[in-house]
């Protein structure tokens, strides 16, 4: 094996963090053996271990050529007032969701996995919206007329060899206008000062990083809470609260290992910041509970520190009036 350091895909970024999950997930289907790390020198780049002879670069943008069936795609009539309108969005009406669920399950027990994987990570047919359409997984950041799925595939047809290799390479170009499923704080930065709604400006997209982190989504899978919908490695209850955790490693683990170690993430943020918490407003109890309390929190920090976990990052979520959401950018914490 060898092992390539990917300068595009940026571990600290959550866009670049999903988009490593999508390409060690399309390397699984060609390389068992591929593994995925990051770097801890404070560049926190992608490094993938893999039989030398693949050519990535190949296989992102074949991927993204052959996936025109879309065994993912979620499609749907929706009545306006003029007349039926098609829709491929997550948000759909609770019947065609369980719908798409059955057909997901039926696909998978004929050994066809790549439906009920998707389906897994867009919602649950448990949770619904104040308009009572599916609660949509929270990583869902598109709204008014940007369908999410419509804009998978507008990302997914303009992806091509030389633009993954710019893109996995950090190049200038790796940026060109377009749609993008708002994922890089970035470019939520960018469009800050604009005061105007993305759908009636352009935008910029790096599309090899936007179709890998799509390809990853089925990492981070969606579970029913009472009639809630809780998205893997986010926490909060309100939109307002909304947080995204996610572990950067030092080495190299297999897609299996990561669909394992990402959900463990936003507990250990929560049982740290408790801890924390409690140091701080230790000022009324003995010495003795302020010590009990560190050392809880020195043991909590090492049992992740040895897994190969030596950072976790902590993105929050925003959401506009309009329904648009964006990650802030993130917080590193060692």
């Amino acid at each position: 094996m060898t092992r390539a350091i990917l300068k595009g895909l940026a571990g600290s970024n959550p866009l670049g963090f999903m988009a490593s999950l999508g390409l060690l997930r399309l390397l699984r289907d060609r390389y068992a053996d591929a593994r995925l790390g990051f770097s801890d020198d404070g560049m926190f780049r992608a490094w993938i271990e893999c039989d030398s002879s693949l050519d990535i670069a190949e296989l992102v943008s074949s991927d993204a050529a052959r996936a025109d069936r879309q065994p993912w795609r979620l499609e749907y009539d929706k009545t306006e007032k003029n007349g039926i309108k098609k829709v491929a969005d997550l948000k759909a009406p609770p019947e065609k969701f369980t719908e798409f669920l059955a057909s997901a399950i039926s696909q998978w027990v004929e050994s066809r996995t790549e439906r009920a994987e998707y389906a897994a990570s867009f919602g649950t047919d448990i949770a619904v919206d104040s308009k009572k359409n599916t609660k949509p997984t929270a990583l869902h950041f598109t709204a008014a007329n940007q369908q999410f799925l419509r804009v998978v595939d507008e990302i997914r047809v303009n992806v091509t060899r030389a633009w993954v290799e710019e893109s996995l390479n950090d190049g200038p170009n790796k940026t060109k206008p377009g749609s993008n499923l708002r994922w890089d704080p970035d470019a939520e930065r960018s469009r800050a000062l604009m005061g105007v709604n993305p759908t009636d400006d352009g935008t910029v997209v790096n599309a090899p990083l936007e179709w890998l982190a799509f390809r990853g989504l089925p990492t981070l899978h969606c579970v029913p809470i009472g009639d809630r919908v809780v998205t893997c490695g986010v926490t909060g209850r309100r939109q307002d609260e909304f947080r995204f955790h996610w572990p950067l490693w030092s080495c190299g683990v297999s897609y299996a290992t990561v669909r394992s170690l990402v959900p463990l993430t936003a507990g250990w943020v929560e049982n740290e910041e408790t801890l924390k918490r409690k140091i701080e407003e230790s000022g009324k109890n003995s010495q003795r509970s302020l010590s009990q309390l560190q050392r809880d929190l020195e043991r909590a920090i090492a049992s992740r520190h040895a897994r190969g976990v030596f950072a976790v990052c902590t993105s929050a979520i925003r959401r506009t009036a309009q329904g648009f959401g964006n990650f802030g950018p993130a917080y590193v914490q060692a």
